[in-house]
This record gives C-alpha cells, sequence and structure tokens, in this order.
C-alpha cells in the first residue's frame, strides 16, 4: 500500500510537493496588480499586461518603472544575506526614488553569518569568535542541537558536502514554552539594517520617503518606519504578522501600503535588456 491509499502523505516530501503560495510570490519574475475598485473596471490589469506582452515581443521597448528600478535594488540586496532561513533585501529612498541606504538580514557586522557556522563546530570547536559564550556553555541548547542533528552527525556522508549549517532561533525556541518567539534571531532584519546605514554614515533625514523591501515589515521594523515619518511602504511578500493591521492602520500618519507591482529578479533583466541596441536595430532597417 502507497501513501495515496492510505491517505497518509509522507511528511518529508510534503514542502516539495504541495502548494506554496508563499514561496511562489517570492520567487515570482512578474507581479501585476488588480485594484477591483469598480465591478466592469479592470484597465489597470489591462494596461499592465499590454505593457509586459509587449516587452516580451520587443524587450528594452521601454524603461523600468522607478518602483522596479527601486525594487529591483532590494531584490539584489537580498542575495547578500547570510541567513539560512530566508533572505530579504531592503532600500530606503526619499520621495523622488533617490536611494538613500540599502539593507538585508545579516548578523552585525564581525559576526560570522549563520550559513558558515555548523553543528558540528558548535558542540566541537568551542571558537569565541564564531560561537557566543551562551552557545558554548547553556546545556540545554547544546543537547538541542545534538539530538536536532544526530542523525546527520553520525552520518555527515549523507549531506554530500552540505555544511550542517543550523538557526539559532529555531534551537532556542524549542527549548522554551514560547515557540515562536523572534526576539532570538541572530540577524538584523533588513529594514532595521537599512535605517542604521544613515545612522552610521551620517546620511540624510529620510521623513516622508519610501521603503522598498522584498517581505512586508515585521511589528517592529513597521512601528521603526512609522516613527521615521516614513510616507509609503513598498513591499513584494506579505508578512504573515499583525504589523499591517495593528501598527499601519492606526493613528494621524501612517505609511501607505502598496503592493509592488512590475517585474524584478530574472525577469527584470529578460524583459528591460534589448537584445541589441535600439540603434543598431534601427540601421538593420535602413
Amino acid at each position: 500500500m502507497d501513501w495515496k491509499e492510505s491517505g497518509k502523505e509522507p511528511l518529508k516530501h510534503k514542502e516539495f510537493i504541495g502548494q506554496n503560495v508563499k514561496r511562489c510570490i517570492e520567487i515570482s519574475d512578474i507581479h501585476l496588480f488588480n485594484p477591483r475598485n469598480e465591478i466592469t473596471n479592470h484597465n489597470v490589469l489591462k494596461s499592465q499586461l499590454a505593457w509586459y506582452f509587449s516587452l516580451m515581443l520587443h524587450p528594452g521597448l521601454i524603461s523600468p518603472t522607478p518602483l522596479e528600478r527601486v525594487m529591483q535594488f532590494a531584490y539584489t540586496a537580498k542575495t547578500n544575506s547570510g541567513c539560512i532561513s530566508r533572505q530579504v533585501g531592503a532600500v530606503i529612498t526619499d520621495s523622488n526614488y533617490s536611494v538613500k541606504a540599502i539593507g538585508w538580514n545579516d548578523v552585525p557586522q564581525g559576526q560570522v553569518p549563520c550559513s558558515l557556522r555548523s553543528v558540528d563546530g558548535l558542540l566541537n570547536d568551542f571558537d569565541p569568535v564564531i560561537y557566543s559564550e551562551y552557545e558554548r556553555n547553556d546545556e540545554k541548547l547544546r543537547a538541542q542541537a545534538e539530538k536536532k542533528f544526530k542523525k546527520i552527525l553520525i552520518k555527515s556522508e549523507d549531506l554530500g558536502g552540505r555544511n550542517p549549517a543550523y538557526c539559532f532561533k529555531d534551537l532556542k525556541n524549542a527549548i522554551e514554552p514560547d515557540e515562536k518567539n523572534q526576539v532570538h534571531t541572530r540577524s538584523l532584519h533588513a529594514e532595521e539594517n537599512a535605517f542604521l546605514q544613515i545612522v552610521k554614515y551620517g546620511g540624510q533625514a529620510i521623513e516622508g520617503g519610501k521603503l522598498f523591501t522584498t517581505a512586508s515589515p515585521c511589528e517592529l521594523c513597521a512601528k521603526k518606519a512609522y516613527q521615521l515619518g516614513i510616507k509609503e511602504i513598498i513591499y513584494i511578500d506579505p508578512y504573515p504578522g499583525i504589523a499591517i493591521n495593528h501598527i499601519l492602520s492606526i493613528g494621524l500618519n501612517p505609511p501607505i501600503l502598496i503592493q509592488f507591482r512590475g517585474a524584478v529578479g530574472k525577469g527584470y533583466h529578460q524583459l528591460y535588456e534589448p537584445t541589441l541596441p535600439y540603434k543598431d536595430e534601427l540601421e538593420y532597417f535602413l
């Protein structure tokens, strides 16, 4: 009897064969937006379809929108992240889309990112530069790490050379009653990192500016954006928290939330980079 007959789907394959809308949004090349303010009015959606259909037929026919241009910076910035859970990028601009700061989720400068640490190193190396005093000495945390990674520690050849990196937040939450605490993350959030870059390097005031993020801000970053006077927050992937309907929907000057629409990532380059310079294309007809 296979799993279809038994009705018990194997959990180890579920994330690969089941629906994952969140991941689809995260990796999409083109994002379309249909406001649907009027029952029979789909002009906004139609104009977007015409825009990208024209670019598919003739890449580079027109230039990117300001939203696309800045979001592409954020999308590129997220690849700098050493987080093994999720990579996020953020960009802060003034009201005219002039970039003032770029950030991504990662550990503070001078610390080793999670992607370069390993559970084997945690349990055996005791390197004070790479692993914190808490990680080197807390018995519960170390026991949890050994328990969770016992299989691959014994049969490391199964990893095929992959680094057995671990998420500190997951281990810490596993030994505490509240298993969804976000405080224990080692990384700064992308939006938080971008805000701090302005403070660190003496940037300009950003009141009235815009925050672009590949994932909508959490409650903590939403409060920071509100306090700094950010006027608009443009995001791709909705964050599964209460930031939108709790932090950003109250008071006298809440930021305006804008769902990103446009091309980003590989789609950005495929659509806006011409196959050959337009001047040369016209020369061919002459």
